[in-house]
């Protein structure tokens, strides 16, 4: 019986713990409060320097808004020129497109809970709804209280991320495709919700939960009007099941540790905080779009944008952190390889 608390201790994984002479402000993260570089530069120093590249931000967004009609587009055409039945047949490649895409488009939420799409946070919100948000029916504010616990309480039993609880088995990946998956999580994010706002956070999930309903059935709806069953079909399918799918599995191969046995129930035990880099390939880069590639980055400073991500390396590169980080570096298909034998 392996430890309750998960070790940290092959080559992939970096985790430290808080002690009394250097606290860790989140977990698996290591103090950069008075961390410098071998020429003598202060990360407080440096870090002022790093503002978000807007123009960067939604470039990136819209690119895989693109990429996305593309799938939904090509559903279509080849209901409308091919027929329904060559449309089902398709439509399991194109659902796949459209959900990764999806996923890779979903991600950019993450920017807008740290009031990173737009320099006015008002503004942020509000584009942060209307654009990113709106496509599952989620509200920013909501979300942010979520994504923050999981700064403060990754790896314990307070994570409101839970994905990496489970391993990535077939068993788990027939719940993730029936929607069991999406319960759990549903679940804990209703968690979240900060203390004493119930009643008004609720009222603002229904908003955001109606907004996201209204778009997919606008969508699904003018497909089955105009009778192209089969592109409404893939739609549903890619956003439905294939984007919750490789959702879980993204944030298994970020957090789940090697030595987690899928034995143990870690709603109940601890996990332990793990993070992880991965190879810069392109697939990589849109699987973990949003600087998501980079997770352990993001989990040392939550306050850095992913577009000066190369800048923050390329800092720790010059640091006593240097080898942590590397450490780190792994790719996608190397930890999915090393989780799934536990």
């Amino acid at each position: 019986m392996m430890e309750a608390s998960v070790a940290t201790r092959d080559r992939v994984q970096v985790s430290t713990s808080p002690t009394q002479t250097d606290r860790t402000v989140f977990p698996g993260s290591p103090s950069l409060r008075a961390l410098r570089t071998s020429d003598d530069v202060a990360w407080s120093e440096f870090r002022q320097g790093l503002q978000p590249r807007w123009a960067g931000v939604w470039r990136d967004i819209a690119g895989r808004y693109v990429m996305l009609a593309l799938g939904g587009a090509a559903a279509c055409v080849v209901s409308a020129t091919l027929g329904n039945v060559v449309g089902f047949a398709l439509a399991p490649l194109v659902a796949v497109w459209i959900g990764f895409w999806f996923a890779s488009i979903v991600l950019f939420m993450h920017e807008g809970a740290h009031y990173n799409l737009h320099p006015d946070k008002s503004v942020n919100d509000r584009i942060a709804n209307l654009v990113v948000c709106i496509l599952i029916g989620d509200e920013i504010r909501h979300y942010r209280a979520h994504h923050w616990k999981h700064h403060l309480h990754l790896g314990d039993l307070d994570d409101t991320e839970v994905s990496y609880h489970w391993a990535p088995t077939p068993r788990f990946a027939l719940e993730t495709l029936a929607g069991i998956h999406a319960w759990r999580v549903f679940r804990a994010h209703r968690k979240a919700r900060p203390a004493g706002q119930e009643i008004e956070a609720s009222m603002r999930d229904r908003l955001a939960l109606a907004r996201g309903l209204t778009l997919h059935a606008v969508l699904l709806g003018a497909a089955l009007w105009l009778g192209w069953y089969s592109a409404a079909f893939t739609w549903a399918i890619g956003v439905g099941v294939v984007f919750p799918f490789l959702s879980a599995l993204r944030e298994q191969l970020e957090h789940r540790s090697e030595d987690a046995s899928s034995a143990i129930d870690y709603s109940v035990v601890p996990h332990g905080a793990v993070n992880r880099m991965f190879a810069p390939t392109l697939f990589a880069r849109s699987f973990g779009s949003a600087g998501f590639r980079r997770h352990l980055l993001h989990h040392w400073d939550p306050s850095v944008s992913y577009t000066c991500f190369d800048e923050f390396e390329q800092f720790l590169m010059r640091t006593t952190l240097a080898s942590n980080v590397d450490a780190a570096r792994i790719s996608y298909g190397a930890v999915w390889r090393r989780i799934r034998q536990h």
